[in-house]
């Protein structure tokens, strides 16, 4: 059956599953998949890690604190941009950046924790 390579569209004899004429082609093929896939996630893991750096700096040793929402924002914190969330038990949101969690309140108010070792906050 003849097939054409994904990487070099040269035509190729091989099994009904193969995608490439060479090992070459595969990798080249694989590198260039991940690298496009590294330039469109570099720029949410910069906000990422600025959003984690400015908690950091924040909040210090300490392990739960309250700040004014307006503290965070002159600092550039992106509340869009989060590792994930958690409902807790009574039902509240908390945003993750990687070790640490924030849940805004609506008098513009943020708590920020950080997380312990052992994944609870």
């Amino acid at each position: 059956m003849k097939k054409t390579c994904l990487q070099c569209d040269l035509e190729f004899k091989g099994r009904a599953d193969k995608r490439f004429c060479s090992i070459s082609c595969k990798n080249q093929y694989n590198f260039q998949k991940r690298r496009d896939t590294k330039d469109e996630v570099k720029e949410i893991d910069a906000y990422l890690h600025r959003n984690r750096e400015i908690l950091s700096v924040l909040m210090g040793e300490s392990k739960k604190e309250m700040f004014e929402k307006l503290v965070l924002e002159r600092a550039k914190f992106r509340f869009e941009y989060h590792t994930g969330t958690y409902l807790n038990k009574e039902g509240k949101t908390y945003h993750l950046v990687y070790d640490f969690a924030w849940m805004e309140f609506s008098n513009q108010s943020v708590l920020v924790v950080r997380k312990t070792s052992g994944g609870k906050k």
